[in-house]
């Protein structure tokens, strides 16, 4: 590979498209290895909205049923899972296509563009606004914004590559 601005340009982008895939991928990984704790110890009592203040008129929106951390999880890993997935294609497309013309390179592009929307969407929309806003996680009584700042972590940096994978054009 020699190196000019098209070939640096286009490997940022398969780099930078290992944000949404490894960490998806790993998210899964760590999901199924103890799915059952992490459902019961981490999601229900969000869900259910343990650590808030409790106000009434805000408590209808608590999901207490045995049933809700199980389902809650269960969504997280298919969006996390799915942001793993479709980024890797993307990664591997990017790589097969790494030296042929611009639009068969694109369309790795494209399926990593979709693997960063499906982690803003779980990360930035699930956790920081969904989690954090409307199950009110930002009144825990220890660290409040603990579960917003986390997912801000993840979501910035698919949030960048977004952008980069948009904007990304070969000199023509």
């Amino acid at each position: 590979m020699m190196i000019n601005e098209i070939n640096l340009s286009r490997l940022s982008c398969i780099i930078l498209s290992l944000f949404p895939a490894l960490w998806g991928i790993f998210s899964l990984l760590n999901n199924i290895a103890d799915f059952a704790n992490t459902a019961r110890h981490a999601v229900g009592p969000l869900l259910a909205m343990q650590d808030t203040y409790q106000v009434p008129a805000l408590m209808w929106r608590a999901l207490s049923g045995q049933w809700a951390g199980m389902v809650g999880l269960g969504i997280i890993t298919v969006l996390e899972s799915l942001a793993g997935m479709v980024a890797a294609v993307g990664v591997v497309l990017m790589v097969k296509h790494l030296s042929h013309p611009y639009e068969m390179f694109a369309k790795g592009k494209a399926w990593a563009m979709l693997g960063a929307l499906c982690a803003i969407v779980v990360w930035g929309l699930g956790f920081m606004v969904v989690a954090g806003d409307w199950f009110m996680a930002w009144q825990a009584k220890e660290n409040p914004l603990a579960i917003q700042l986390g997912a801000l972590v993840y979501m910035l940096p698919n949030t960048l590559v977004l952008i980069v994978l948009m904007q990304q054009r070969d000199k023509r």
